[in-house]
């Protein structure tokens, strides 16, 4: 039951996040907008870009309110949504006294300010009927790089609460703020209603999650009062996690907001479900009874025939001896098989992520830019836009050939393996950088080989290059110009295994502050070296898929050493 809730909640917690991003991706979108130096009512309501816009908002009915606002807090421009597939203008207000307004006011240029999730107010009064919202809040310039105020893009959530509210059973949905407040749950259809002070329910509700088990706020299955619950944070970086960023290209964000999803399996259902699992109990124990009372009897039956049976045991005893070698070989192999199958869906979790999240966000940008484009006939527009469209093009154009060569690793599942002379590979590897080498400049740089603990290795040649290159590149790329440098391929063995050491003595990483992304796709440690983070990962996806493995010490201005221990050996 607790690993079907967590895939629920994190359905529920993914769909969240798209929420988030798509609100980001959206109000992002005005920062780069050139508005008129003479900023007001008239001269914005009358801007076609504003009014292609809005016209794209009323297809989506997520979408309850945009608005912009002058440095003084009155609002310039006000659209509202006043049926499903409709918006229009309403009359503006100064909302000077508002969080998002001041927090808006104090981003830097870029920057898009998330709000929590709260109820919406007009004028100062909370909305009736309540409609949850989350704001998105960005600041806009003129053509001169000039602020002129700010834009602020609403999302309705009724409709993403409704489905986070589903249940697959009888359980308790809670989605909890960063006090612990509840913003909403299936047990009262009063959204945040603890905004409401009129309303009492959320008391006894806020009430039963006072838990000893939620002191601290970390991920956890328990057991109290006789519910199983379910803690899950909602991390709007998870991706990040095994070597995705889903928010590549994306303006940078500030924000306060800290959700987690509660869910609670309550006693009745458990005690329903441990009812049908007792009564099954039974009948297996009245069947072993039975089945135990029919040996009995056969026993009896066949008391003459012990002799010849206890010889029968023995030999098959023998046998089973004889035959215990190849079981527990059989063992290995399918304990190797299973590390190999955790390994590969561990690649395709991460394949998964790039085509399900590094796309969207581009994609979604490169949509609204093409509505506005089809829809407008202002040529300024068109400059102003057409070569934010190229640079996405591009954008995902590198993202389709990354993904294009992990996918040529994860298919590669039968590699041919042979043994390969680690020697001559490596000087076939050393050809490569023939130039840089010879060069004046590359003088104060050594390759020392030191293979006395084993020559050949057994292996794919090809991946095996590709690993040797990139080691020796990064060795080259990243060594100190204030020392003579080098790089030393050593042979060792451990616990039985073939080990491969390469340690140089260059710049460095920082362990402390990048050991856990090391080997993750499109992370960089040095800004001022080029690259775009693709070796360190390639190497490990290439090392797996042999069943071998890759390990890092490394201090900075002393130099990294890389251990790869090969399983096959």
């Amino acid at each position: 039951m607790g690993s079907i809730q967590q895939r629920n909640i994190l359905n529920k917690s993914y769909h969240l996040i798209d929420q988030s991003i798509n609100l980001i991706s959206i109000t992002s979108f005005w920062s780069d907008i050139n508005f008129p130096e003479a900023f007001s009512k008239t001269n914005t309501l009358d801007a076609t870009f504003v009014n292609n816009y809005i016209r794209i908002m009323q297809g989506y009915p997520i979408y309850d309110q945009f608005r912009l606002i002058d440095l003084h807090g009155d609002e310039i421009l006000r659209f509202e949504r006043i049926a499903r597939d409709s918006m229009a203008p309403m009359e503006t207000q100064n909302k000077v006294d508002r969080e998002y307004v001041n927090r808006g006011l104090a981003l830097e240029r870029g920057q898009v300010y998330v709000s929590p999730i709260e109820l919406n107010k007009e004028n100062g009064v909370i909305e009736v009927p309540h409609k949850p919202v989350l704001r998105g809040v960005t600041q806009i310039f003129d053509g001169n790089d000039v602020q002129v105020g700010l834009a602020v893009v609403n999302f309705n959530m009724d409709n993403i609460f409704s489905f986070m509210k589903t249940r697959i059973s009888e359980d308790n949905f809670f989605l909890l703020d960063t006090d612990g407040k509840i913003i909403t749950s299936n047990l009262d259809y009063n959204t945040l209603a603890h905004q409401n002070i009129m309303n009492g329910t959320d008391s006894m509700i806020q009430k039963r999650l006072e838990l000893k088990n939620l002191i601290f706020k970390k991920d956890t299955f328990f057991m109290e009062n006789g519910s199983l619950w379910t803690y899950q944070n909602v991390r709007t970086g998870y991706e990040k996690d095994v070597g995705m960023n889903r928010y590549a290209g994306m303006a940078e964000i500030v924000s306060n907001n800290d959700w987690a999803i509660l869910q609670e399996i309550p006693p009745t259902y458990i005690n329903s479900r441990l009812a049908s699992i007792r009564k099954n109990l039974i009948l297996f124990n009245l069947l072993t009874l039975f089945v135990i009372a029919l040996i009995g009897f056969g026993y009896a039956m066949t008391q003459k025939e012990k002799q010849n049976f206890v010889a029968r045991l023995k030999r098959k005893n023998k046998e089973l001896t004889s035959s215990q070698e190849e079981l527990h070989e059989s063992n290995r192999r399918v304990e190797r098989s299973n590390q190999q199958l955790q390994v590969r869906n561990k690649q395709l979790e991460d394949f998964n992520y790039v085509v399900a999240h590094n796309l969207k966000a581009p994609v979604s940008s490169m949509n609204i830019i093409v509505d506005l484009l089809s829809k407008s006939k202002d040529q300024k527009t068109f400059e102003e836009l057409f070569p934010k469209l190229e640079t996405i093009s591009s954008n995902i154009q590198i993202l389709t050939d990354d993904v294009q060569t992990y996918v040529s690793i994860l298919n590669n599942r039968e590699l041919e393996l042979e043994n390969v002379n680690l020697l001559l590979k490596l000087k076939d590897v050393e050809k490569d950088f023939v130039e840089r080498l010879l060069d004046e400049k590359e003088q104060n740089f050594t390759i020392e080989y030191r293979l006395d603990e084993w020559h050949a290795i057994k292996c794919n040649r090809f991946y095996m290059r590709s690993i040797l290159h990139n080691l020796l590149s990064n060795a080259l790329k990243f060594r100190r110009p204030d020392v003579k440098s080098h790089v030393i391929f050593e042979t060792a063995w451990e616990d039985g295994k073939k080990v491969l050491y390469v340690k140089d003595n260059g710049l460095g990483i920082d362990l402390e502050r990048h050991g856990d992304n090391l080997f993750k796709l499109y992370k960089r440690f040095h800004r001022d070296v080029s690259g775009k983070g693709m070796g360190l990962f390639i190497v490990k996806s290439q090392l797996e898929a042999m069943n071998a493995s890759i390990a890092v010490d490394s201090e900075i201005g002393v130099g990294t050493t890389f251990k790869i221990k090969f399983n096959n050996s």
